[in-house]
């Protein structure tokens, strides 16, 4: 938030990265959504061109990436690859900028549906935050949860 905005706001945390943001460039979200439509499409060569030298990568399962693009785009190719299917639809995305850090994010939150080779759809809902430099991907940070089907209404009797 912009701190002009909450300057007589008494927070009960004091928050560890930072408070004071403000709305990012939009070319920023477009520059993450473009990466994603290029996974979801399994057009891996085109990602790293998206992406700065070195990357880093917290994923949702506690793993963590830190290396090169060409490796990372080697690590995407072969996870890739598992599934027949990728689809993803965004929920809703906003560019922000850290004024204190003077630093660049993009927060998306969506949905993915997965279909493995052997034809079983695993849906997560999720959110990642994006770091941009230089106009450009340097890592990301990804939250998921399974999405599981709705529980059925009580048969009536």
């Amino acid at each position: 938030m912009d701190s002009s905005n909450t300057a007589s706001i008494t927070y009960p945390y004091k928050a560890d990265f930072s408070s004071d943001f403000k709305i990012g460039d939009p070319n920023h979200s477009k520059l993450v959504l473009d990466f994603y439509k290029a996974w979801e499409e399994n057009r891996m060569d085109d990602m790293k061109p998206m992406l700065t030298d070195s990357v880093w990568v917290d994923f949702s399962d506690g793993s963590k990436f830190r290396g090169t693009a060409d490796s990372l785009i080697k690590t995407g190719k072969e996870f890739r690859a598992m599934y027949s299917k990728v689809s993803s639809t965004l929920d809703a995305w906003i560019p922000v900028h850290s004024n204190d850090k003077n630093a660049d994010y993009v927060l998306v939150w969506g949905r993915d549906h997965n279909t493995n080779k052997s034809g079983k759809v695993d849906s997560l809902g999720g959110h990642s935050y994006w770091e941009i430099k230089n106009n450009k991907i340097a890592g990301w940070g990804e939250y998921n949860q399974k999405l599981v089907a709705p529980p059925m209404p009580p048969k009536k009797k």
